[in-house]
């Protein structure tokens, strides 16, 4: 039985092993993790359902912890973010995991690298990817070696780059390099592959070429991912580009930092395309997306329902780009119960107003209706609030009393909104009180909608918060 066996799975923080995880849960094994940095689980729902060790890969004590009574183990240690020397320690890790492995009776490896043809000019990236899964091989045990080119998934690096680039810029100039070929494959798929090696012996000791229905050019898909948002790209690939540059613009512009998307940018100097069909014939079960039903299931995510982000316990606030999404969030310790807390935040609105510079809140409402917007609706009741109800001009999406107030903005505006309160007990009868404000906007008007009104909203949201714990001291 699968519950008999338990699985290592390294890298869990990443994109890949964060997924993957759950899927194992699901499929009944019991799975360890071996993480450096726990802090960035933080919210993840399966946490209490999986073994944790912590430490660095890198040493040896650590390493034969995290192995011990474990069946098979997944390697997606990546070390881009390490800086200029990550290609030595991406090898030195593997070198390290392959003879513990060998050591504890660990009778499977199975490892996700890059797709390319090593024998061509592939960039410093995806050779240490080629290099990373040699070295495991070099152990005595078996390794199931998996290359795959972008994975499109909300929340990868590669659909992260091609999402917001192609909402913020209706022409954009590129690297040559993105007149080469990339067969793109789908979270679902990759984790299917994944989980399949696991179940099938017959995959150990073999290396498969894993990619999606379609082969086309980088640019191609940014014009995909363009058509499919209801957007007109233009895109121009122009030699002697600045790789240094687009990294720099990438890191400003998008979730992904710049020391991350210059070693990717790299990996795009040559095709990078399945040449051996060796995964259709082991694996004829799965059955891989097409490029545009893949993004099509990425968008699907497209809700603070499908969100996981940490929250530091002694932050006050933070601010991100992630997953389509801007996110500012505001959180304040107050002593007063969560009950209180709650029927303030259910009171807003109608006749009771917004608490703080409520004349804002009239002037937007009007202004959507000048623009062919609802505008400042009533609410159904004063004295109860349920899930999709109007409130003024957001409805009422989630609803769980005393701790969650979701509001789905239904304002014009280039693209979607949303208000959330999250409502926390505190040990001393107070409570931890976080507010959300989430926006995902579409093309270049959503963007410049968001850091246009940004002063106003940063404004009028940290003074809301500061009233609401005040008006829930005065019902208590």
């Amino acid at each position: 039985m699968n519950s008999e066996k338990l699985i290592l799975v390294t890298g869990v923080s990443g994109y890949v092993g964060g997924n993957l995880v759950p899927r194992l849960l699901e499929r009944g094994y019991r799975v360890r993790m071996l993480v450096r940095d726990p802090g960035r689980l933080a919210g993840k729902f399966w946490l209490s359902q999986v073994e944790m060790v912590h430490g660095d890969i890198l040493s040896p004590d650590i390493l034969n912890q995290a192995m011990q009574g474990v069946f098979a183990a997944y390697y997606f240690v990546h070390n881009m973010s390490s800086g200029g020397d990550y290609f030595e320690k991406e090898i030195d890790s593997a070198r390290r995991f392959a003879s513990a492995a060998s050591g504890s009776g660990v009778e499977h490896i199975i490892y996700l690298g890059g797709l390319a043809d090593p024998e061509k000019d592939i960039g410093r990236h995806l050779l240490s990817r080629i290099q990373t899964g040699n070295v495991l091989r070099q152990g005595n045990v078996p390794v199931t070696e998996f290359r795959a080119s972008l994975i499109i998934g909300s929340g990868s690096i590669s659909f992260e780059m091609i999402r917001y680039l192609g909402e913020q810029f209706p022409i954009l100039v590129g690297l040559s390099w993105m007149r080469n070929r990339t067969q793109p494959i789908a979270i679902q798929n990759v984790l299917d592959y994944l989980v399949a090696a696991l179940e099938n012996p017959a995959s150990r000791g073999k290396i498969y070429e894993i990619g999606g229905e379609d082969s086309l050019t980088y640019a191609g898909t940014i014009s995909v991912y363009a058509h499919l948002r209801g957007l007109k790209r233009r895109i121009f690939a122009l030699p002697g580009m600045p790789v240094n540059l687009i990294a720099k613009l990438i890191g400003m512009l998008t979730p992904v930092p710049a020391r991350i998307a210059g070693p990717l940018l790299g990996g795009m100097r040559t095709d990078s395309v399945v040449r051996d069909d060796a995964a259709k014939r082991d694996f004829p079960h799965i059955h891989p997306l097409n490029f545009e039903a893949s993004v099509w299931q990425a968008l699907e995510c497209l809700s603070p329902d499908r969100l996981e982000f940490g929250w530091e316990n002694s932050a006050s606030s933070f601010k991100i780009k992630q997953e389509g999404f801007f996110i500012e969030a505001q959180q304040i310790q107050i002593s007063i119960p969560p009950e209180s807390v709650y029927r303030t935040i259910t009171g807003l609105g109608g006749r009771t107003g917004w608490l703080y510079l409520d004349a804002l809140w009239e002037l937007r409402g009007m202004i959507d209706q000048l623009v062919g917007g609802l505008g400042r609706r009533e609410r159904r009741s004063d004295a109860d609030l349920g899930e999709g109800d109007t409130l003024d001009f957001y409805r009422v999406e989630v609803l769980e009393t005393n701790r969650l107030v979701r509001l789905k903005s239904e304002l014009k505006a280039p693209g979607v909104g949303w208000m959330e309160w999250q409502i926390h007990p505190q040990p001393d009868g107070g409570t931890s009180l976080m507010q959300i404000a989430y926006f995902a906007p579409k093309g270049v008007p959503g963007f410049l909608y968001w850091y246009v009104l940004l002063p106003v909203h940063r404004l009028v949201f940290s003074g809301l918060l500061r009233a609401i714990a005040r008006r829930a001291g005065q019902i208590q």
